[in-house]
């Protein structure tokens, strides 16, 4: 069920980009990161890529380091895809072997992280990424509601 703020909100286009978050969803990750001096973010779930897009451009202006993953890429938007391909990558987010690689991408980022978690299965994903996180960094969760 959706809230009464996303039905008459619905999507938006961050950078002409669409995603679906809430403006208040993307001010609170904007603040997220703002206050919590975070200098590199994880997203598992990228879709569209409105977020990516906000982010990617956050990243110019304050070296922000971003990488995403999606189990596909077909819906991903053509601008982010052809931006930076090497930001995003399709991959399952559950294998043994991604959770392994973000890990080892994480540990040399820069520090704090957002690992944000915005695909499939939010209990799945909130289990297999909260140990990837270090001191000082903040793990969050998109949609966990619906299910």
């Amino acid at each position: 069920m959706t809230s009464d703020l996303w039905r008459r909100t619905g999507a938006i286009w961050p950078i002409g980009v669409s995603c679906s978050l809430t403006w208040c969803d993307l001010g609170a990750i904007a603040h997220i990161i703002q206050t919590a001096g975070i200098r590199t973010v994880l997203e598992v779930g990228v879709e569209h890529g409105g977020l990516a897009s906000y982010l990617r451009a956050y990243g110019v202006y304050t070296g922000l380091a971003y990488r995403g993953i999606d189990i596909t890429l077909n819906a991903l938007n053509q601008k982010v895809r052809e931006w930076d391909i090497t930001a995003i990558d399709q991959r399952d987010a559950w294998a043994s072997s991604t959770v392994d690689e973000m890990r080892d991408w994480l540990r040399e980022a820069p520090a704090p992280a957002l690992v944000f978690c915005d695909g499939g299965n939010k209990p799945r994903e909130l289990h297999l990424y909260a140990p990837l996180i270090r001191y000082g960094d903040v793990l969050l969760g998109h949609d966990y509601h619906n299910e």
